[in-house]
């Protein structure tokens, strides 16, 4: 957004509710969410997690019951879940007089349990893993926000509630090097990144070379690079692609540009949509696919229309041996 607030754009979505963002020194965002106290023990409970909100992404989140499975075509799952907690500010490592490591090092502060934990990403394909470090904890400590000092320190503050306020100081006393850390990680996933980020620019604009771009890594194994290229597919007028969906022969592309269809198309294409759909076998799926393939019917059915009687028959036989599923 501008500072005048005149221009802003939606950069990511699907969170219940996201406190704090930090940057970390490749310049990819990531933020710590909440979860709803009030939902656990139920089949749709979502705990504190920790998300890499790339371009265009939509965790999920909704009221309710009505929460996305992570393994729908059209969203992302977390980077890593947490638990249970409270989840206030986030702030990146850089900068900090502490060993290297933890200067690439995602903070994430815990209310409710008085806990700062050090999230360690690794990039990996397009996206990252991540592992969760207890770096500080304490009984009681509502902790509230935290900043990396010009003195290399981390300040953070606690309060909140009708508790005793504070303001904190840490800092590294030991032999480990403190040099700040170099280099752009992994050659494979720095490459992968830089392509991420090449249709990222495709996002929320009309480009005559967006669909081409794009299109390639509709089949990608790796889920971000894959939906990178979906939400490129997606800000293209959908006329200028959807023949290419209907004719492309790749399974997993064949999904991904249904999924995109169904988002974008308008109600003309339900026909079509499905009879595409219908000429994708599921017995010879991997099980991603077949849930890629099962969201793209259901996404079809909620925004461009449901199946008319023969189709719904089609449909029913070409799915019902699946029922019930194998796996968990």
């Amino acid at each position: 957004a501008t500072p005048d607030g005149k221009e802003y754009r939606v950069h990511s979505i699907g969170f219940r509710n996201q406190y704090d963002i930090t940057l970390n020194r490749f310049g990819d965002l990531f933020t710590f969410d909440a979860d709803m106290e009030w939902d656990m023990g139920t089949p749709w409970y979502r705990p504190t997690r920790i998300c890499h909100a790339v371009s265009g992404s939509d965790f999920g989140w909704r009221s309710g019951s009505g929460k996305w499975p992570a393994y729908y075509e059209d969203s992302l799952p977390a980077l890593l879940d947490i638990g249970p907690g409270s989840p206030t500010g986030v702030v990146s490592g850089i900068g900090a007089k502490f060993p290297t490591q933890y200067q690439d090092a995602i903070f994430a502060l815990d209310w409710t349990f008085g806990t700062i934990y050090a999230i360690h990403p690794t990039p990996s394909g397009a996206g990252y893993t991540a592992r969760a470090e207890e770096f500080l904890s304490a009984a009681p400590l509502p902790l509230t926000a935290a900043v990396i000092g010009d003195d290399g320190a981390l300040y953070f503050t606690t309060g909140g509630r009708g508790t005793q306020s504070g303001l904190y100081r840490v800092t590294y006393t030991g032999t480990a090097s403190t040099a700040p850390p170099t280099g752009d990680g992994p050659p494979a996933a720095a490459k992968a990144r830089a392509l991420r980020r090449s249709l990222e620019v495709f996002h929320g604009r009309k480009h005559p070379k967006a669909v081409e771009a794009a299109w390639p890594h509709l089949k990608s194994q790796d889920r971000i690079l894959r939906h990178a290229a979906r939400v490129a597919i997606e800000s293209q007028p959908v006329d200028e692609w959807a023949k290419r969906a209907f004719a492309e022969t790749d399974i997993q592309a064949r999904i991904t540009a249904a999924v995109a269809l169904a988002r974008s198309g308008k109600k003309d294409l339900r026909p079509r949509q499905i009879a595409s759909l219908l000429e994708i076998t599921p017995e010879e799926l991997e099980e991603s696919q077949f849930l890629g393939l099962l969201r793209a019917y259901a996404l079809t059915f909620i925004r461009l229309g449901g199946p008319d009687v023969a189709e719904k028959e089609k449909i029913i036989a070409r799915l019902s041996p699946h029922l019930p599923a194998k796996s968990a």
